[in-house]
């Protein structure tokens, strides 16, 4: 009853390789796609849908017994859709639910194939009616791509136009995605927790398979609660475990594992905080380890410690009191890290709420069977007087032992010993730091009226010092009769009193073939440009920011398919202008030297993309580096997601370290407020992604590892700074000591050293390394500092 007739999409297709005029005809035409099926006209794509709705008009209530939905994947990143709901309508107002069409279809067919094929979904035994025909794809969770190239709708009997209409009345669309995408989301947690404990169960090492036995009834009896438990699928549903109490039941059956196992009630072992967490690992056999922290005067730096609850009961309540104490050594700050589950159904420990603070006790509650862990901030804690003597005396670092006491009925003792180094870390920091952050207006992405002061002052935190507008900050703006231009500057100057201590301030312009009514390429676009960036810079001098701290993207990513033209005649023009204004470039040709070689020349600072800089080895890094030896400032940048499953370490911390062995002097990161259009404690709902490395809701900022991450890598890369400042002036001096050597030769070698260990250019969290190499090269750079210092100190003695 389809063939031929009108269909409505919602939205709009846009998968480029598919789309066409005929998209409306084409999914009722009769006509099928063979070969590569998002490649043909015939079909019709979405990317980056969070839902995609083919709606078909039969003209008037028909009875209906069966649909079909003609779709492929299993190739090129292509999913098979999580769902397809069969609504119908006898007005196009009111839908009912004749149910889902993926789960009919598999229950004759069988399940999705594993390798790339094209498949009809077809449900027969229909019993419903409506003249018009809804199929509302749900996308698998993660899955950025939909595809159809014919839908069908297959007659009933007479008989169903008479009684009343099958199915439930459903509500709004985006309602009804909401509640499936986390209910199946939620049930796949589930599913794959109850998995995951049993698999701990079979294959522990235990007393007799009679304790095994016990348990497996245990999870069975806890499964079965979990299946049949509430989660609320509303906008008050966080994807923070446990779900609810059936879900805490279940990790309960796990710390029983852990007691057969013969673990301790309570765990507490030092953790490299960089490390995944997995949730059915078991703790180790008893408690052990020591923290130890060195650092500058005035800087920051985290470690963590991991407590595991082996008991029936969550401790920290009641008579199961638990403290933490900490003896000789003060916190900066104490925060229990949170697990949270991913769009990808892969949950990891990275939210980093607001906690206890200031080196007070601390009150710990946690459940049995998850572990805990906990993460806590040390600073320099020298009284100031101390520091006066210090800097009069040699440079020798100060130890202060001390230990965290985990307190209670089952008492623990961790040693903790805080290393301060005589050196002040910089209030501003060299490397320069951003991610698209957009804080001006009312913000975008996941920035709201709400949260954006709290973000601000959290990335300003975190060494942000290269902050991002949009283009409305400088494109408000009008045309005099003679030419003038006359400014809009409220925007751009409320961004810049956000960010008065910024080192630069860069503006996507996203620029187009047009200017102010004037042609690119033509005269009248030059005088326009002229006189309007010229404006800007007069306006700019007026607060005391000269031009050259002013960065413009002109056109994001230019590649092999689009954007060279326009950017070398926009940056051409503003460069006659103002010359000092810097053009900032982020070009994402694979073979940069199939590029125009224009494109580089009107640039100041290239910024490429540091995945693909990895993946294209020498030739791409190798191009990049006579850019800089022509005079271009090189910078790197990732854009890669969703941020949740990338290593804190490999592809954020030590993108830092890659600008210095590059000479790279700045490191951008897509992007800070970017939650992918859903609250960050609910990345179920994301269209992709997400990829700020924050938990960001509407009213709130929560810091994650991955921003700590971020944080460290600018430390470090001072450290380097540092000792690079340390060594000229002592060559200056004159001296050639055995410490200025050792020194020089560290400066050399220490970003290879880190970069180069197994696993590092592995981006992926969940893949195993060694992640405290850089901290150990970090303290070898420290002490080099010191032997520097103290070597300067003695003469020229060791020459």
């Amino acid at each position: 009853m389809a063939r031929g007739k009108k269909v409505t999409l919602f939205p709009q297709p846009n998968y480029k390789h598919c789309t066409d005029p005929g998209d409306a005809v084409q999914l009722t035409d009769g006509e099928t796609t063979e070969d590569y099926f998002w490649t043909q006209q015939g079909t019709v794509g979405w990317q980056s849908a969070r839902y995609a709705t083919v709606t078909v008009d039969l003209g008037r209530v028909e009875p209906i017994s069966g649909v079909t939905f003609r779709t492929a994947a299993g190739r090129a990143g292509v999913q098979w859709p999580g769902a397809v709901r069969i609504l119908t309508s006898d007005d196009g107002k009111t839908y009912r639910d004749a149910g889902d069409l993926v789960e009919l279809d598999q229950k004759v067919s069988g399940p999705w194939p594993e390798e790339y094929a094209i498949r009809r979904l077809v449900a027969t035994g229909l019993k419903t009616r409506g003249r018009f025909v809804r199929f509302l794809i749900l996308p698998s969770a993660g899955s950025p791509y939909t595809f159809v190239d014919e839908v069908e709708v297959f007659r009933g009997p007479e008989a169903l136009l008479q009684g009343p209409p099958g199915g439930k009345p459903v509500g709004e669309m985006e309602t009804i995605f909401a509640q499936w995408r986390i209910g199946s989301a939620v049930e796949r947690r589930f599913e794959a927790d109850i998995a995951g404990v049993e698999k701990a169960i079979r294959d522990a090492k235990l007393p007799d398979e009679a304790v095994r036995k016990r348990l497996l009834e245990q999870l069975a009896d806890a499964a079965g609660q979990l299946r049949a438990s509430f989660v609320p699928t509303d906008g008050s549903f966080r994807a923070v475990l446990p779900f609810n109490d059936a879900h805490a039941r279940l990790f309960q059956v796990q710390a029983a594992l852990w007691k057969a196992q013969g673990r301790p009630p309570v765990v507490a072992w030092v953790a490299c905080p960089w490390d995944p967490l997995d949730p059915y690992a078991t703790p180790p056999k008893s408690s052990g380890g020591r923290i130890d922290v060195h650092l500058m005067r005035g800087e920051k730096r985290a470690v963590a410690l991991n407590l595991a609850n082996s008991t029936d009961r969550p401790l920290g309540t009641g008579d199961d009191d638990l403290r933490l104490n900490f003896e000789g050594v003060g916190h900066e700050g104490c925060q229990p890290v949170g697990w949270t589950d991913t769009i990808e159904g892969r949950p990891v420990s990275s939210a980093i709420p607001e906690a206890w603070r200031l080196g007070a006790p601390a009150d710990v509650h946690f459940r049995p069977g998850l572990v805990l862990q906990l993460w806590l901030t040390y600073a320099d804690t020298v009284p100031p007087r101390d520091r006066s003597r210090g800097r009069a005396e040699k440079p020798t670092p100060r130890e202060y032992d001390g230990a965290i006491l985990v307190g209670g009925k089952h008492p623990v003792r961790i040693p903790v010993r805080l290393t301060v180094y005589p050196f002040d870390f910089p209030k501003k920091t060299s490397l320069l730091l951003g991610g698209w952050s957009y804080t001006n207006g009312g913000g975008r992405y996941g920035i709201t009226p709400q949260n954006r002061d709290a973000l601000v002052k959290h990335l300003q935190s975190c060494h942000v010092n290269a902050p991002w507008a949009t283009a409305g900050v400088m494109m408000r703006y009008d045309v005099a009769a003679d030419g003038s231009v006359k400014l809009d500057t409220r925007e751009l100057d409320e961004w810049i009193d956000q960010w008065p201590d910024a080192r630069r301030y860069m503006v996507f312009l996203s620029v187009g073939e047009t200017f102010s009514g004037t042609q690119v390429g033509t005269a009248e676009f030059e005088q326009r440009v002229a006189a309007w960036i010229s404006a800007w810079v007069a306006h700019l001098k007026t607060r005391g920011i000269p031009p050259g701290r002013l960065g413009l993207l002109l056109f994001d990513e230019p590649n092999e398919f689009k954007g060279a033209g326009e950017l070398i005649r926009w940056a051409k023009a503003i460069r006659r202008a103002e010359p000092d204004v810097l053009i900032w470039e982020d070009p994402t040709y694979r073979d940069p030297t199939k590029a125009p070689a224009e494109l580089f020349e009107v640039c100041d600072v290239l910024c490429p993309n540091r995945p693909m800089w990895l993946a294209q080895g020498e030739p791409f890094a190798e191009f990049y580096a006579r850019q800089r030896e022509q005079g271009r400032e090189l910078q790197f940048y990732s854009c890669s997601g969703p941020a949740r499953l990338l290593d804190p370490y490999s592809y954020y911390r030590l993108q830092a370290w890659h600008c210095w062995q590059a000479g790279a002097t700045g490191s951008f990161f897509w992007a800070f407020g970017d939650n992918s259009g859903s609250s960050s404690w609910n990345p179920y709902l994301a269209k992709a992604g997400p990829y700020t490395p924050l938990f960001l809701d509407e009213q709130t900022v929560t810091a994650a590892k991955q921003m700590e991450a971020i944080r460290e890598s600018v430390q470090d890369y001072e450290y380097l700074a540092m000792l690079r400042t340390a060594v000229e002036k002592a060559k200056a001096a004159g001296r050639s000591d055995a410490a200025l050597r050792h020194a020089e030769s560290l400066l050399s070698t220490a970003a290879a050293e880190v970069l180069d260990a197994e696993g590092a250019a592995d981006l992926r969290w969940h893949q195993p390394k060694n992640r405290a190499v850089a901290d150990t090269v970090r303290v070898r750079i420290l002490q080099a500092l010191v032997a520097v210092v103290e070597s300067g100190g003695r003469g020229s003695g060791g020459r």
